[in-house]
């Protein structure tokens, strides 16, 4: 019997979500550094300026001097405050790039994510990326986080030389992922296994139908 476990949408989503709202933070840091502080300083040097000329002046000509002079640039007359400098309009871009990379790191898991896919059969474990192991060539399962996180680390030998597999059911199919685990479980010395108990058998789920390439999902008949 085969067990596949597919990518979980919604692990894809999370990241997506995450990868959108840094690239609305990026564009938020560019529009400050290039405009918002730009504008502000520009209005508050004025201001500044100003007031320096308007030492010993009546406050109230002071003020319309400064209407006049926000009115005829088009700016607000509230008091603008400090001028920003240079040195925080040019971090406002050194944000919006670190930003921009932390973003293209989201957005690219979910596209790493797309079509991918592990697979239990008789004979071992494989994934759409390539990596397989046989079940005799296990040597350790560890469990240490299978409880908190959901992720099983598999250390085998490929014949050449020591590999890990790492089975995730955050990233797969929960049900299907849980059953692969379980499958593995079966074929192995319960002796390598570390960090945790050996598996139940996996309740039956009705998210456990069969999935778009045509095998079985886990306690399925043909």
């Amino acid at each position: 019997m085969t067990i596949r476990a597919e990518s979980d949408p919604r692990y894809s989503r999370r990241f997506l979500l995450m990868g959108l709202a840094a690239i609305a933070f990026a564009l938020w840091f560019l529009y400050d550094g290039a405009i918002t502080y730009p504008n502000q300083r520009e209005r508050a040097l004025a201001y500044h300026e100003l007031e320096s000329d308007s030492q010993g002046l009546d406050p109230v000509v002071f003020r319309d001097k400064w209407h006049e002079m926000a009115n005829t640039n088009g700016w607000p007359t509230a008091y603008p405050g400090e001028p920003k400098t240079e040195g925080e309009i040019t971090m406002q871009f050194v944000m919006a790039g670190i930003v921009s990379v932390v973003a293209l790191g989201l957005l690219s898991i979910p596209l790493r994510a797309r079509g991918r896919w592990l697979e239990a059969s008789e004979k071992g474990v494989t994934s759409s990326w390539g990596q397989s192991f046989d079940f005799d060539q296990v040597l350790e399962l560890n469990k240490r986080q299978w409880r908190s996180k959901g992720i099983a680390r598999v250390t085998y030998h490929d014949g050449r030389r020591k590999r890990r597999f790492v089975i995730d059911d955050y990233k797969f199919d929960r049900y299907s992922t849980d059953a692969i685990l379980y499958e593995l479980e079966q074929h192995i010395d319960p002796a390598v296994i570390t960090g945790g108990p050996p598996e139940p058998p996996p309740e039956d789920s009705s998210d456990a139908a069969t999935g778009s390439s045509g095998e079985l999902a886990y306690g399925e008949t043909p």
